[in-house]
């Protein structure tokens, strides 16, 4: 049985990720830090959005993805990190496959806020 690549251009949508400021709390007792109970909560939803718009296997090659931002004040840089990491594995196998990346911020437009992904296959 032949797998099929998949090439082309994706779109999955989320609500606006939770900044890397609020990823990370400390352990117990002091000694470093974890994932705090609100990153935690976000993973969890992201990685069902991911189930919900993604069908087959994880992407493969160089990626080209595109960041828009909807009715958010947060640094688009805040929102990457956790957002990247939720597709891992599930959308493509590492986000290290992303070469280029495009982030265009909407701030006005708050009546639905949320971030847009576009993914690329682009080699």
């Amino acid at each position: 049985m032949e797998v099929k690549k998949k090439v082309g251009v994706f779109y999955l949508s989320f609500d606006t990720p939770t900044s890397v400021n609020q990823l990370y709390a400390p352990r117990a007792g002091g000694r470093g830090i974890r994932l705090s109970d609100a990153a935690r909560i976000w993973k969890e939803y992201a990685s069902l959005m991911v189930n919900q718009q993604w069908d087959g296997l994880p992407l493969d090659g160089h990626l080209c993805v595109t960041y828009r931002f909807f009715g958010t004040k947060m640094d688009f840089d805040n929102g990457l990190k956790i957002l990247n990491d939720a597709m891992n594995t599930k959308v493509y196998y590492d986000d290290s496959q992303i070469i280029q990346a495009h982030v265009y911020m909407y701030r006005h437009e708050k009546d639905d806020p949320r971030v847009d992904v576009e993914i690329q296959t682009i080699g």
